[in-house]
């Protein structure tokens, strides 16, 4: 199944609405969500979608870094989305990233679609932007 994290109502309708801000990339979540289901049959769990420029600086007042040159998130845009990471193994984890990776990064405008990482603080962090040339 797809979920919003904590039931959140707010990540549900940004679900909704990015289908208008960024349609290619609500296909993607939808074909992850899909795929997941039938490698691991496990959940797709969403921790975030749209992020407003205070949660931006709030997401990162630790780094200094940030502090002296603040940049904007793919959040901010509608091109990107975090999923729940400890559910999962770290060898689906890497399948995760190589799936994603393989099929979408040729038409994607960033670099990289996804990748898991880790967040301020300490956390492990499942990250997907995407952004169709």
């Amino acid at each position: 199944m797809l979920y919003a994290k904590n039931d959140s109502q707010r990540i549900k309708d940004e679900l909704v609405a990015i289908k208008k801000h960024n349609k290619p990339l609500y296909d993607l979540i939808i074909d992850l969500y899909k795929w997941i289901d039938k490698e691991f049959s496990k959940d797709t769990i969403i921790t975030m979608i749209y992020r407003n420029s205070s949660e931006q600086d709030a997401t990162y007042s630790f780094s200094d870094k940030y502090k002296k040159k603040p940049w904007k998130s793919p959040h901010q845009f509608w091109q990107a989305c975090d999923l729940r990471v400890w559910i999962y193994t770290d060898e689906e984890i890497d399948k995760i990233v190589k799936y994603l990776n393989n099929k979408y990064n040729n038409s994607n405008y960033y670099r990289w679609t996804a990748k898991d990482h880790k967040v301020g603080s300490g956390a492990s962090h499942f990250h997907i932007q995407y952004y169709k040339k």
